[in-house]
C-alpha cells in the first residue's frame, strides 16, 4: 500500500473518530436538554395549572376545573393530566396513548427518554383539595431529539467531506515530491540516471532527494569514467595509429564471429589490398610521402566500402588492408575493388615525391562462408594476391570458393525456403549457456537455432540458408517460424529450462511483427511457466536503437529477459546500453580477454566489469573453445559461458 493511501486512511480514521466523538457529545447534550425540557415543561404546567385550579376549586362543581385542564392539555404536548382528590380518587383525567409515527423504531430502541411526571397540590383555602399530576409527552421529545440528530449528522457530513477534500489535496501537494523520489528510485533500478532538480521543502524529503542525487551522480560518474576508459583502451588495442582503421588484432578476433555456422553474416566476400615491400617504398619515397600515400589509401578504401552494412575494414600490417563484406557476392566485390584501384591510381600521381612506377599494389578477392576458417580464408586471399601481382601493379585477381553452399538461384532458394516452412522442415537445435560459481555448474538457458532439413534428409546449419534468406527478405518469416516452433515445443514438453531466441533486424523492423510477438508471448506466458530470453545482435542494437527499445520493453513487461548478442563496444561508447538496458550481453571470449586483461603487464582491467555492473548487466563469454580460455575469463570475473568446450550445438529432441 502506498504512503499516500496509508496517510489518507490514517487521517480519515482520525477525522472520523473526532467527528463521531464530537457528534456523540453533542447528541448527549441535546438528549439531556430535551430530557430537562420535558421535565421543566411538566413542572411549570403542573404548578401554574395547580395555582389556577386552586382558585376555582369546588368539590360540588368541577366543570370549571375540567375546562381549564382541557384548555391546557389541548394547547400542549402532554401524555396525561390527572386530577385526584385527597383520597387518590380520580376526579378528571385527560390521557393519550403514545404513538410515534415519524421517528424510526431503531432510534426509540437505542435512545431512552424517561417520562417526566410532576405532582402539584390543589388547595381550597387552607385545606388541601386534591392533587394534579402532569406527565410530559415523550413522543414529542423523541421527535425533537431525532430532528436534532439529523441536523448534527448532516452538519458533520458536510464538514467531514470538506475537510477530507482539503486533506486529500494537501496530502497530494505534500507528497508530490515523494512521488518524484519514487520515480527516481525506479529509474535507478532500471539503470537510468535521473537527477532530481526540484528539491522538496519538507526537511525529510529534502534529505532523501539530496542523498539520491548524490548516489545517482556517483553511479553516473562511474559509468561515464569507465566508458571513456574503455573507448580509449579499445582504440589503443584495436585501431591502427596511422590510418585509424581497425588493426590485425581486431580482425583476427572479429572474423570468427562472421564465420559462425549460425551467424547471419556467415556468407559474403572479402578482399585483400597489398602494397609490396612497404619498407623499401618508405626509403624510396620518404616517410612523409609514404604517410600521405597510406592516408590517401585509407580514405579511399573507407569511402568505397564503409557505406555497406556490416562491412569490416582492417589494416593487417604495414602494407596489407583487408575488407570483409557480408551478403556481397564476389562479382560485386571485384567491381568495387576495381573502382578503388582506379581511383587510387589517379590520385597517387598528385602526391609529391611519389613516382607511380614505384607503387606495386595488388588485390585478391574471394568469397567466404561458414565452412571457412581463418587459415583457409587467408590462404585463398594470399594466392589471389600472388596471381594479381604477377599481372602487374594495380591488378586484381579473384579466386573462386568451390565450397560455396549457395548453388541454387534466388528464386529457387525462395521456393525451397517457403516450401520448407510449409512442410515443417525447420527442426530446432540448441546450445547450453552455463553459469559456473564456486565450481558449481548450472544451465542458465539454452540458445535456440534453426536447422534446415532438405529433401534428401540432410540437416544444414543456419549458415547454409540464413544469409540467402536475409537477402531474399524472408528472415522475419523464419523468425516467426522459430518462435512458433519453440513455443509449441515448450507447451508439449513443459520444460523448466529457459530458452533464448535470436530476433533479426528484419523481424523487429515491421510493426506487425511486434504486435504479433506481444500477443503471442502474453498468451503463452499465461499457460506455461517457462521463461524466455530474447537476443538482438550488437549491430542491430547500434543501428536501430529505438526499435530495440520497443522489443526490450515488450519482453520485460511480460517477465522475460532481453540481451545483446556479439557485443563489441562502438567508437562512441556504451551510451546505447544505457538506453536499451539489456539484462545481459554476450561477447566473443577473445574480445573479453583483450578488454579485461593487459597482456603485457598481466594486470586486470576492471573498466568493462564496472561499466556493466553500474547498469546491472551480466556478461556471457561466447565461443569458449578450451579450458585455458575459460579459466582465464573466470579469473577476470566472468561466470557465464557458451561454446563448444562447454556444450556443443545439439538437435532438440
Amino acid at each position: 500500500m502506498s504512503l499516500f493511501k496509508q496517510m489518507v486512511i490514517m487521517f480519515s480514521l482520525f477525522l472520523g473518530i473526532i467527528l463521531v466523538l464530537v457528534m456523540v457529545l453533542n447528541f448527549k447534550t441535546a438528549n439531556e436538554f430535551v430530557q430537562n425540557q420535558l421535565y421543566n415543561d411538566a413542572k411549570n404546567t403542573a404548578h401554574s395549572l395547580g395555582l389556577s385550579l386552586s382558585k376555582v376549586a369546588d368539590p360540588n362543581d368541577i366543570s370549571t376545573m375540567e375546562t381549564m385542564i382541557n384548555a391546557i392539555y389541548d394547547s400542549g404536548y402532554y401524555e396525561a393530566i390527572v386530577l385526584s382528590d385527597i383520597d387518590g380518587k380520580i376526579l378528571y383525567e385527560r390521557k393519550t396513548e403514545i404513538v410515534i409515527s415519524d421517528v424510526p423504531m431503531w432510534f426509540t430502541d437505542i435512545v431512552s427518554i424517561k417520562p417526566a411526571s410532576v405532582n402539584s397540590d390543589i388547595m381550597m383555602g387552607w385545606s388541601r383539595f386534591g392533587t394534579l399530576k402532569v406527565s410530559g409527552h415523550t413522543g414529542n421529545a423523541y421527535r425533537q431529539l431525532y430532528g436534532t440528530l439529523q441536523q448534527i449528522v448532516q452538519t458533520f457530513l458536510i464538514v467531514g467531506v470538506f475537510v477530507f477534500v482539503v486533506l486529500f489535496f494537501l496530502l497530494k501537494l505534500s507528497l508530490k515530491s515523494l512521488v518524484r523520489i519514487r520515480d527516481q528510485a525506479k529509474a535507478i533500478i532500471e539503470n537510468q540516471f535521473i537527477v532530481e532538480t526540484k528539491v522538496p521543502f519538507t526537511t525529510e524529503f529534502r534529505s532523501v532527494t539530496v542523498a539520491m542525487n548524490a548516489m545517482v551522480g556517483k553511479v553516473k560518474d562511474i559509468f561515464e569514467r569507465e566508458n571513456e576508459t574503455l573507448k580509449r583502451y579499445q582504440e589503443l588495442l584495436y585501431k591502427d595509429g596511422q590510418t585509424k582503421l581497425f588493426n590485425r588484432r581486431y580482425a583476427i578476433s572479429k572474423i570468427p564471429d562472421y564465420l559462425q555456422a549460425d551467424s547471419t553474416l556467415s556468407t559474403g566476400s572479402f578482399g585483400m589490398f597489398s602494397f609490396s615491400e612497404p619498407e623499401i617504398l618508405k626509403k624510396i619515397c620518404g616517410y612523409q610521402a609514404y604517410n600521405s600515400l597510406m592516408a590517401l589509401f585509407s580514405y579511399e578504401i573507407s569511402k568505397v566500402f564503409n557505406s555497406i552494412e556490416h562491412c569490416m575494414i582492417a589494416r593487417m600490417n604495414e602494407g596489407d588492408f583487408l575488407v570483409l563484406l557480408p551478403f556481397v557476392n564476389q562479382m560485386d566485390m571485384e567491381q568495387k575493388s576495381t573502382s578503388l584501384l582506379i581511383s587510387v591510381k589517379e590520385k597517387i600521381q598528385k602526391i609529391e615525391g611519389i613516382d607511380l612506377e614505384d607503387i606495386h599494389l595488388a588485390c585478391g578477392v574471394s568469397e567466404y562462408n561458414a565452412r571457412d576458417t581463418l587459415k583457409s580464408l587467408f590462404s585463398r586471399v594470399d594466392n589471389a594476391i600472388i596471381q594479381a601481382s604477377a599481372r602487374g601493379s594495380f591488378a586484381l585477381h579473384g579466386v573462386a570458393n568451390n565450397d560455396s553452399s549457395l548453388t541454387l538461384g534466388r528464386e529457387e532458394w525462395k521456393s525451397e525456403l517457403l516450401l520448407s516452412i510449409e512442410e515443417s522442415r525447420f527442426p530446432l537445435a540448441f546450445q547450453s549457456i552455463v553459469q559456473i560459481h564456486d565450481d558449481i555448474h548450472s544451465v542458465l538457458h539454452e540458445e535456440i537455432f534453426l536447422r534446415l532439413l532438405d529433401r534428401e534428409g540432410t540437416i544444414h546449419s543456419a549458415g547454409y540458408f540464413i544469409p540467402i534468406a536475409t537477402t531474399l527478405g524472408l528472415m522475419d518469416t523464419l523468425d516467426r517460424t522459430m518462435i512458433t516452433n519453440v513455443l509449441t515445443y515448450l507447451e508439449k514438453e513443459k520444460l523448466s529450462t529457459e530458452m533464448a531466441i535470436n530476433l533479426s533486424y528484419d523481424f523487429i523492423a515491421k510493426p506487425a511483427n511486434l504486435v504479433w510477438l506481444k500477443a503471442t508471448l502474453e498468451s503463452f506466458s499465461g499457460r506455461n511457466g517457462t521463461k524466455l530470453w530474447f537476443e538482438i545482435t550488437n549491430n542491430t542494437a547500434l543501428n536501430a536503437t529505438d526499435l530495440v527499445v520497443q522489443v526490450a520493453s515488450i519482453v520485460r513487461n511480460i517477465g522475460y529477459k532481453f540481451g545483446i548478442d556479439h557485443f563489441v563496444l562502438p567508437e562512441y561508447g556504451a551510451g546505447y546500453l544505457q538506453i536499451i538496458r539489456p539484462d545481459y550481453i554476450k561477447a566473443n571470449a577473445s574480445y573479453l580477454s583483450d578488454m579485461m586483461l593487459d597482456k603485457a603487464s598481466g594486470n586486470v582491467r576492471e573498466s568493462l566489469n564496472n561499466l556493466t555492473k553500474s547498469l546491472g548487466i551480466s556478461t556471457i563469454a561466447m565461443m569458449i573453445e578450451n579450458k585455458e580460455q575459460m579459466d582465464e575469463l573466470q579469473r577476470l570475473g566472468i561466470e557465464r559461458f557458451q561454446g563448444n568446450f562447454i556444450a556443443p550445438v545439439a538437435m532438440l529432441k
